[in-house]
């Protein structure tokens, strides 16, 4: 099952995420920020917003595969780096594999 939520202002797009799979362990499938709306909250609001939601439906973790770029923003909300997975997109590109409890 895929949950998905946006972050707007005004009718202007500022971020969205989706979910994937089923309890115990689910994924963070994705979490995209507008560019000029980083630095303003929006993707710490949205990632609050996946784990509250990931939390009511019985989850216990998200896997993330994260773009090398936001892992450092995923570590200080909680998550841990737990390895590495190919890239889906770039041939030869690794991403970190993080895991983000859910209390």
């Amino acid at each position: 099952m895929l949950r998905a939520h946006v972050a707007e202002e005004t009718g202007a797009l500022l971020g969205f995420f989706t979910v994937r799979g089923a309890p115990p362990d689910g994924e963070l499938d994705c979490l995209y920020i507008e560019p000029a709306a980083i630095g303003r909250g929006v993707g710490g609001a949205l990632l609050r917003a996946a784990i509250a939601l990931a939390g009511s439906e019985g989850f216990r973790a998200l896997a993330i595969h994260a773009d090398p770029n936001a892992e450092a923003f995923y570590l200080r909300h909680g998550a841990a780096r737990i390895g590495e997975v190919p890239s889906g997109s770039i041939p030869g590109r690794t991403l970190p594999l993080l895991r983000l409890p859910i209390d």
